[in-house]
């Protein structure tokens, strides 16, 4: 009984609504309008992690997964499944073991820019004077059957994009780098040699993360 009660009041008191494992969340090769094709989430385990509220409370009894196709965090506990709702402001999730043990920080409450909301969630690249944030989004594709073109079949395609919070706002880098240096003309000189001199291509995650610590410096 004591198990119980502790379980129940756990989910109530953070505010986290059940879902049903068939219905939306546990079947990551299916849809339920038809077959999609894919893993929906930025990790397909569950892993352990934090999760933090807008009221400022902190808990880690949760094994997290992130639904990149919803934006949507998702929590098990004593083998059930919760999505959470809005009251999260932050989470983290631990990937690798032992001493290669890394941590992905989720954080959502930006400006609106492009599709994404003060509701979406963004990963944490850096922090400092400007902070880097990747969107990360699966979504989607439709295709149909060759043998029949009234059954609906999708797979989902990753898209990923990199923006610098700046003084209230939200400044989009494309994976170009003329595009980039428009973006940020006060220093655009300085990087333009920065980035010639370090091969950055902009094709990883690695190379936005030097360009923002290079830029942060510039300020």
């Amino acid at each position: 009984m004591k198990t119980y009660l502790f379980y129940f009041i756990i989910c109530s008191g953070l505010l986290l609504l059940q879902t049903t494992v068939q219905g939306q969340i546990d079947i990551p090769n299916k849809d339920i309008n038809g077959e999609l094709y894919g893993n929906p989430y930025i990790i397909k385990d569950w892993s352990d992690g934090l999760v933090k509220f807008t009221s400022g409370r902190v808990v880690n009894q949760f094994r997290l997964r992130f639904d990149c196709v919803r934006n949507q965090l998702v929590l098990q506990f004593q083998g059930s499944t919760f999505a959470a709702e809005s009251k999260v402001k932050e989470f983290v999730m631990y990937t690798g073991s032992g001493k290669k043990k890394d941590s992905l920080v989720f954080r959502k409450g930006y400006p609106a820019i492009d599709k994404g909301n003060e509701n979406t969630y963004y990963q944490v690249l850096l922090e400092g004077k400007t902070q880097l944030l990747r969107l990360i989004a699966k979504n989607v594709v439709e295709e149909k059957e060759l043998i029949s073109s009234t059954r609906a079949r999708g797979r989902l395609e990753e898209e990923e994009k990199y923006y610098l919070l700046k003084d209230g706002s939200m400044i989009l880098l494309p994976p170009d780098r003329t595009q980039i240096l428009n973006a940020l003309p006060a220093q655009a000189t300085a990087l333009a040699q920065f980035i010639t001199d370090n091969n950055l291509r902009f094709r990883t995650q690695a190379d936005y993360i030097q360009l923002a610590k290079k830029y942060n410096e510039l300020l």
